[in-house]
């Protein structure tokens, strides 16, 4: 287990290594090169002399443009370690990482939120679905979670924008919460950001519970023709002991890996979504730095995404034998305390066609 761990941390590292070089060289390589276009920029807008705006050049991006390239790389590297990823250019008083830091609990709160209950939800209605699938009602539910799949989320964004906000006046339609209230801990500021909050998540929810669902859906499909399950009720066991020990836990492990990586993608947030709703998070800051070329902020944007998907790929890689044990070897299984009389779980996950005949040990 401790050379597993070693050889996924030492990816991690590596893939972040990777962006953070990527990123550097891809600026430079841009048509017009970013900080030559910044200097000119300052240069148009006047009343700053030579070495101030070659001091708001190295303030946002860590570095002189004059100085030699591996000197800049060198620079650039020590920096992010440091987490000084320069300045913003639309916004020369605050810092790459106070940008990122001011925008991420808005994109938790949506986005993560969202994820959560949309997958909650996802899974219940998918596998009800497939234990049901000549019912009226898991037609019709197919039909409308694969057309709610399907959909983009920012055309459920402007339908809900259109229909509660503009025409019915039941939600706010942008900002994270009304101009009216003391941003604090206080009851108006919270019931304020709750509210305006309720149509960005529901936009994301309703399109991510159809993918959910249908995941589900075909995963429970699959596992529920496979040998063991048939094994399994062939023995007499209930049909709720099958359904959760055969069938439930085997069909969450594709899930649970789609769950790791939307955690890691969830920081990026939802450019269209927070656009359309003028929501302060990641995804509408990462627009407007592509727009408006403030390449700091972008940097720093995709840095932290990348390193949300290593981390996330790590966790699930360490949180899958807790789910399936049989994906290790039975020597790491029983270093981890996995096999024995008291641990039944690997005993309703394995196969029960290896089993000699006979209704298995409870």
């Amino acid at each position: 287990m401790a050379s597993f761990l070693a050889k996924r941390l030492a990816l991690a590292v590596v893939t972040i290594y990777a962006v953070v070089t990527l990123t550097f060289f891809m600026v430079r390589l841009m048509p017009g090169n970013a900080m030559s276009y910044l200097e000119a920029q300052l240069s148009q807008q006047g009343g700053l002399t030579t070495q101030e705006i070659a001091g708001r050049v190295q303030a946002a991006y860590g570095v002189q443009p004059s100085d030699p390239l591996w000197h800049q790389y060198l620079s650039y590297l020590g920096n992010a370690a440091r987490g000084n990823f320069g300045t913003s250019i639309l916004d020369p008083g605050k810092t790459v990482l106070s940008v990122i830091a001011g925008a991420l609990p808005w994109t938790l709160l949506v986005i993560g939120l969202a994820l959560l209950v949309s997958f909650a939800l996802g899974v219940i209605v998918g596998t009800l679905i497939a234990a049901f699938p000549q019912s009226l009602l898991a037609k019709i539910a197919t039909g409308v979670v694969s057309f709610l799949a399907a959909v983009p989320n920012y055309i459920i964004a402007l339908v809900l924008i259109y229909l509660v906000a503009d025409q019915a006046h039941a939600l706010p339609a942008s900002g994270p919460y009304a101009l009216t209230v003391t941003p604090g801990w206080n009851v108006p500021f919270i019931g304020s950001v709750l509210q305006h909050a309720i149509l960005p998540a529901l936009s994301y929810m309703i399109v991510a519970f159809g993918s959910w669902a249908l995941t589900m859906k075909g995963s429970v499909s699959t596992i529920m023709g496979a040998d063991y399950v048939r094994a399994g009720e062939s023995w007499g066991l209930s049909r709720y002991r099958v359904t959760r020990s055969y069938i439930g836990r085997n069909a969450m492990l594709p899930m649970v890996t789609n769950l790791g990586l939307s955690l890691g993608y969830m920081f990026g947030g939802s450019v269209f979504i927070e656009t359309f709703f003028v929501y302060p998070g990641l995804g509408y800051y990462l627009i407007q730095s592509v727009n408006q070329r403030d390449y700091p902020v972008m940097m720093g944007c995709f840095l932290l995404i990348t390193i949300a998907v290593v981390v996330s790929n790590l966790i699930v890689d360490l949180v899958y034998p807790l789910v399936d044990p049989r994906i290790m070897s039975p020597g790491r299984a029983r270093q981890a305390g996995l096999t024995g009389s008291g641990r039944a779980a690997e005993t309703q996950t394995a196969d029960p066609a290896a089993r000699p005949a006979g209704r298995p040990a409870a």
